[in-house]
């Protein structure tokens, strides 16, 4: 598989699908509990239709990188030369959790990159008091619930799909050397610097995510003029626990885009 490289770190990337596509590439963004491992359920639905890219972030999976570099700061830098790498002029990307880092922050640093954004229980680096407030006590509700992984999905999917809940588990172990800085305080970017790059925003919030729950997702919403979706019955991880509802919200979106 391709690696790009950007400030010294070898990053890791796949290509799968339809690289003549019309609709152009589909990039997956994935959270602090995944890598590229994590889209197995996304890929094959897409590749008819688009180019997909999926990537492990710097710092997680096969791409190499010493904590002290594992700053978000230079997520947006690193998608760029993953897109360059694969000759991709602009590509829709599709955010989970701390990849909403990446996609909002190439958004709003390179809009002419980027076709559209979808953030997935996830503010990405967009700051408004409501998200300052939910960062506020979002380390005692990770603490309390046994810690990040075991928080990032439900406890329903966890008793009902236990065969599942463990490949969460195992993917997320892919990740020996990872240690995101997505808490800087120069790496969150202003709701008016989201309008002002003009890239269409959807936001999907669900009833058990305890880390971002729709009352915060949906303060962003508002703030960035995105529409938004509400899925009942799943966690933080709503594209591993209902991917075909996840899907289905995803493509409509798509649909959407010019």
């Amino acid at each position: 598989m391709p690696n790009a490289t950007n400030d010294g770190v070898e990053l890791y990337f796949e290509l799968h699908g339809n690289s003549e596509s019309s609709n152009g590439a589909l990039v997956f963004a994935h959270g602090a509990g995944g890598n590229a491992a994590s889209w197995w359920q996304q890929v094959p639905t897409f590749i008819d239709s688009y180019q997909v890219v999926v990537f492990d972030h710097r710092g997680f999976g096969r791409s190499v990188c010493p904590p002290e570099q594992q700053n978000a700061l230079l997520f947006e830098s690193d998608l760029i030369a993953i897109l360059d790498a694969a000759e991709i002029d602009s590509a829709t990307i599709v955010c989970q959790s701390m990849g909403g880092w990446t996609g909002v922050r190439t958004a709003v640093f390179h809009p002419d990159r980027v076709r559209g954004v979808f953030l997935a229980n996830t503010p990405g680096a967009v700051q408004n008091q409501v998200v300052a407030d939910n960062w506020t006590q979002l380390t005692e509700r990770i603490a309390e619930g046994g810690g990040l992984i075991n928080r990032a999905i439900s406890e329903p999917f966890a008793l009902n799909h236990p065969d599942r809940a463990l490949l969460y588990q195992q993917i997320a172990a892919f990740n020996i050397g990872s240690a995101p800085n997505i808490r800087d305080n120069e790496v969150g970017v202003s709701p008016q610097q989201v309008l002002d790059s003009n890239v269409p925003f959807h936001v999907l919030a669900s009833d058990l995510d305890p880390l971002f729950p729709p009352h915060v997702l949906s303060a962003v919403a508002d703030d960035i003029g995105a529409d938004r979706s509400f899925v009942e019955g799943a966690g933080h991880s709503t594209y591993f626990e209902q991917p075909s509802t996840f899907n289905g919200i995803l493509s409509e979106f798509l649909d959407t885009l010019p």
